[in-house]
This record gives C-alpha cells, structure tokens and sequence, in this order.
C-alpha cells in the first residue's frame, strides 16, 4: 500500500497532465488565437475549469472572416470539464 503523500504526488502529476494537454488542445478548438488563462482543479466535482481569452490578434483575425466588421472582445469564456476514471484506472 502506497502512502499518503505518494498519492498525492501521483493526483498533483494528473493534475498537472490534463493542465499541459488543456493548454495544448483548447487553442485549437478556435478560428482564431486565444489565450489559456487560469486552470484551476476542484476536488469536489471532480472537474477543471479553464479561462479562455481572445488574444490580442484575435479581433484582427476575426474581422477579417466577418468582411471587415468591428469587432469587439472584451471578456473571457470558462469552461468545466468533468474529469472521469477510465476503467483500467480502478
């Protein structure tokens, strides 16, 4: 049996994968550039949330698929993904 701190070590290195493959996956789900803000981990759902943000070109990009239109982007997007255990996890 492992001990307490050695399961701790092991949910912080989870963590810390879904947080890089985050960074690395979320951008792409956009036509235009975007910022990954805060990843934070709850334990009580069992979920991270992520902010999203336009990046600086990104009202530039957008303009230009909409013809020329302005386009404003203040604010940032959140989302929550729940995490769950795959069945050789167990």
């Amino acid at each position: 049996m492992s001990s307490l701190n050695e399961e701790m070590a092991d949910v912080r290195a989870d963590i810390d994968d879904v947080r890089t493959q985050l960074r690395d996956d979320v951008p792409e789900f956009f036509e235009f550039d975007v910022t990954v803000g805060n990843i934070t981990y709850n334990a009580n759902s069992n979920s991270v949330s992520i902010t999203v943000e336009p990046s600086a070109r990104a009202r530039e990009q957008l303009s230009e698929q909409l013809g020329g239109v302005d386009v404003k982007t203040d604010g940032s997007l959140v989302f929550e993904f729940r995490l769950v255990n795959s069945s050789g996890d167990e």
